[in-house]
């Protein structure tokens, strides 16, 4: 991806999040969430938001069979999962793709996209 579509994708997924007040991660029955190692940075782990249930649903797939869209309301997501994912010096992984390709981006980037 290059700059321009990596800035698309970010506002698409502001938008539709916006709209909506929610984002969705995949989850396990033990109340883990699906996360990567990082594409870009070296020891960084990467938790895998989509802006919509159809999109997280779709990656329900071989490894990840076992997990299911779980809903993060945005208020909570904004009060609370950024600070810790910022303390465990994580990323945000937006959209992951059938291509095993997403944009990472810091959480806290993320949560002033968010809000403004």
């Amino acid at each position: 991806m290059n700059d321009l579509e990596l800035e698309s994708e970010v506002v698409n997924f502001v938008t539709v999040v916006k709209q909506s007040e929610q984002l969705w991660a995949l989850g396990a029955e033990d109340g883990g969430f699906v996360i990567v190692e990082s594409n870009q940075f070296e020891e960084s782990d990467v938790l895998l938001l989509w802006g919509d249930e159809a999109a997280a649903q779709a990656q329900c797939k071989d490894e990840w069979e076992e997990f299911k869209p779980i809903a993060i309301e945005l208020d909570p997501f904004l009060d609370e999962w950024v600070e810790d994912l910022r303390d465990d010096n994580a990323l945000v992984g937006i959209n992951w793709n059938d291509d095993n390709v997403c944009v990472e981006i810091e959480p806290v980037s993320l949560a002033r996209a968010l809000a403004d």
